[in-house]
């Protein structure tokens, strides 16, 4: 179905443009200077990217800059389906998977950051969320678990790739067509190439783990000290209750002998 480029192609060029631009906002940067008063680049693993947000300033950072990047891929994917819907089903089918790839490009390499962007994994969902949204509330708790167990965003960043790439030419095309299917396959392909390094990591053991389950443990280490000094005061609260009655009575039982 590459037609419909063919016949639009000056349309979808300026919609690669515009999503491209949208992915050149990069919330990891922006809230780590205006929140945290330090370049998120400089710290941690140096990428500029919701993992590295959540390793370097905390839970609370890395969850408003994954939100954030998200909606990035919501929004110009759900942009690119509706405006190209008045040229055609067929087109905004194609339209709206063509900005997935171009969005999580911008957000991978930005040149406005001097190509130094995040990894695409929370932009990539987003487009996911609008292409493929039963698919990807189908992923949500194997993808759960094959981070607890591994404790690497990259490793399903990059597990989640793969999957996504093979479900598209076995599964999707026969609904999608060539034209989305390729736009489809190249943004994994990127996602895929910005974890480069990491797979270099893995296979040397040298890949650095997120810390959940590190913060997990942590936080339920907190709730049972926090649970046992709760039942402690209330202890010492019951003796000191008792204490109070028992220095009563007997000043009681004095008064009376008297």
């Amino acid at each position: 179905m590459f037609d419909i480029f063919v016949s639009y192609w000056w349309q979808f060029c300026i919609l690669a443009v515009i999503c491209y631009f949208v992915g050149n906002i990069n919330f990891a940067v922006i809230f780590s200077r205006l929140i945290q008063k330090r370049d998120v680049r400089t710290c941690g693993s140096g990428n500029a990217g919701a993992t590295n947000m959540f390793r370097v300033f905390g839970l609370r950072m890395g969850v408003l800059t994954f939100t954030c990047d998200c909606l990035k891929g919501v929004v110009c994917c759900l942009s690119a389906k509706y405006i190209f819907a008045l040229l055609g089903e067929q087109a905004a089918v194609q339209a709206q998977y063509f900005a997935g790839l171009f969005v999580v490009l911008g957000h991978i390499f930005p040149v406005l950051y001097g190509f130094r962007g995040g990894k695409g994994v929370a932009a990539s969902i987003g487009v996911l969320l609008v292409n493929q949204p039963i698919l990807m509330l189908c992923c949500i708790i194997p993808a759960i678990v094959i981070i607890l167990i591994s404790d690497r965003m990259s490793v399903f960043a990059i597990l989640t790739s793969l999957f996504m790439i093979i479900w598209c030419w076995t599964v999707m095309y026969a609904d999608i067509g060539a034209f989305a299917s390729a736009a489809f396959t190249l943004m994994f392909v990127f996602v895929i190439f910005a974890h480069r390094h990491n797979i270099a990591r893995i296979f040397t053991g040298k890949e650095s783990r997120l810390g959940v389950l590190k913060a997990l443990r942590g936080k339920s280490e907190h709730r049972l000290r926090e649970l046992k000094e709760r039942e402690e005061r209330r202890n010492a609260a019951q003796h000191d209750d008792g204490a109070s009655e028992e220095a009563n009575a007997s000043e009681e039982n004095e008064n009376g002998g008297e």
